[in-house]
């Protein structure tokens, strides 16, 4: 039980390794949750893969998924799931009742942003030693979102996933990709800034696909 239990806590992360192994296995189980959602992929990673041997591409991708994890992890976060280049993670806002959720909304934030600035300085540090072994570097974007998510298994009959969805999951995905237009690494929806208690810079609004109105966002100061 014990192997099992850190098995699952590895693939699937430790919140939702301890809901599997308790028996929430059944196809669409979800449950509604509450948290600040972290969507990041690295930058240019098409044009990456095509000039680098595999191995130096998956040495890559494994020295910037170690500090974006590290960071992550670090401040209590959960990593769902690795897609491609792309990671995605919550930081659970759950309140015992209303009163006290803006102050869970708003360490969820608080914790989601240091995890975002953690690891801007730890690829910082990885990007220099690759500079000196001659190894290409590295360059990401990070969106954060707070709201509702469906969180719990879907899938097939035979091939399950446990993971979150919903408008707030496909939000954080959409605001990432500003990051390249706006030229910035971190960016934060505006729930999510009004959360989180920082003086963020407003970054205007613009439309993504899939909304019918902008989207407003915000960066920090700090890491412009």
């Amino acid at each position: 039980r014990e192997l099992t239990s850190q098995l699952l806590e590895v693939y699937l992360g430790r919140q939702t390794g301890r809901r599997v192994l308790a028996g929430a296995i059944a196809r669409g189980e979800t449950a509604s949750l509450r948290a600040a959602v972290w969507y990041s992929d690295i930058k240019d990673f098409t044009k990456l893969s095509d000039r680098l041997p595999r191995e130096d591409l998956i040495e890559l991708l494994n020295d910037y998924f170690e500090a974006s994890v590290e960071a992550v992890e670090e401040r209590g976060g959960e990593i769902l799931k690795f897609l491609g280049d792309g990671m995605l993670a919550i930081f659970p806002a759950e309140a015992d009742d209303i009163q006290d959720q803006a102050s869970a909304d708003r360490e969820a934030c608080h914790a989601a942003m240091a995890a975002a600035r953690d690891t801007v300085k730890l690829v910082r540090g990885l990007n220099r030693r690759r500079l000196r072994q001659d190894k290409p570097t590295v360059d990401f974007g990070i969106a954060l979102h707070l709201g509702e998510v469906g969180y719990g298994n879907i899938g097939g009959l035979e091939r399950l996933d446990f993971t979150v969805i919903g408008p707030t999951v496909n939000l954080a995905n959409r605001i990432e990709g500003l990051t390249r237009s706006l030229g910035v690494r971190v960016l934060a929806s505006a729930d999510f800034a009004a959360a989180s208690g920082e003086t963020l810079t407003p970054m205007g609004r613009h439309p993504v696909k899939g909304l019918s109105h902008p989207v407003e966002v915000f960066a920090p100061s700090d890491l412009l």
